[in-house]
């Protein structure tokens, strides 16, 4: 019988970076590149709460994103650098790439204004993720990889994602189907994706999805505000 060996975090990133590279050396993909080099610089020594290395996660997402059929530079380039602003108060305009790619981290990094509140926060986010193309497939990747380690995280985040992923993410992916029609497949299968996972996270954590979006005094609450 074949034995299994069982990789490292470390090990696992130094694995899938040296996929990415390849990946990427291979074609036109410089944005991709580059990226790569220095995401796993800006979060070096940065951890998620289960324990694994931040790192991880955006390059996860771009595996992913390749494993799918997405060979767009830009795309996959955004993919890695897409929490570098949010999560190392990095300058989106320090980052070293095109100014594609800086619009698509631009509108993927959140921000709360003063004096709002987080629904609309929230909104105002995933409704601007719709000025590119990039930001709002870059925002897909992220999420299903979000999805794959949901149960991390307490009842009431699971709760607030897989909400915000069916009434926020999934109708911005159907309207994405229109705007968009080379992300078509993609999109299709992400949101095949999506359905499973929501479906999942409410039988096993014991709610029901409404039809209907929540009112905002519901979603002040879901979104613990």
């Amino acid at each position: 019988m074949e034995k299994k060996v069982l990789l490292s975090e470390d090990e696992t990133v130094k694995t899938i970076s040296t996929f990415l590279r390849g990946f990427a050396s291979t074609g036109t993909h410089v944005q991709t590149l580059t990226a790569l080099g220095y995401a796993r610089s800006k979060h070096a020594g940065q951890m998620r709460r289960s324990g694994d290395p931040y790192i991880l996660h955006p390059l996860k997402a771009a595996t992913f994103a390749i494993s799918n059929g997405i060979t767009d530079d830009v795309l996959i380039a955004a993919i890695i650098l897409h929490d570098v602003p949010e999560d190392t108060m990095t300058p989106i305009t320090e980052l070293p790439c095109n100014s594609e790619v800086k619009h698509a981290v631009e509108l993927m990094t959140y921000r709360r204004c003063d004096g709002e509140s987080k629904l609309s926060a929230k909104r105002r986010y995933y409704n601007g993720l719709m000025e590119s193309k990039y930001a709002l497939s870059c925002k897909a990747y992220d999420r299903v990889n979000n999805l794959w380690t949901l149960c991390d995280l307490s009842r009431e985040s699971v709760v607030k994602n897989i909400y915000e992923t069916e009434f926020f993410l999934m109708p911005l992916l159907k309207d994405g189907k229109e705007l968009w029609p080379e992300f078509a497949n993609q999109i299709s299968g992400l949101r095949d994706i999506f359905r499973g996972a929501i479906y999942f996270y409410a039988k096993t954590y014991g709610f029901e999805m409404p039809k209907d979006e929540p009112t905002d005094d519901e979603w002040s609450v879901i979104l613990g505000e």
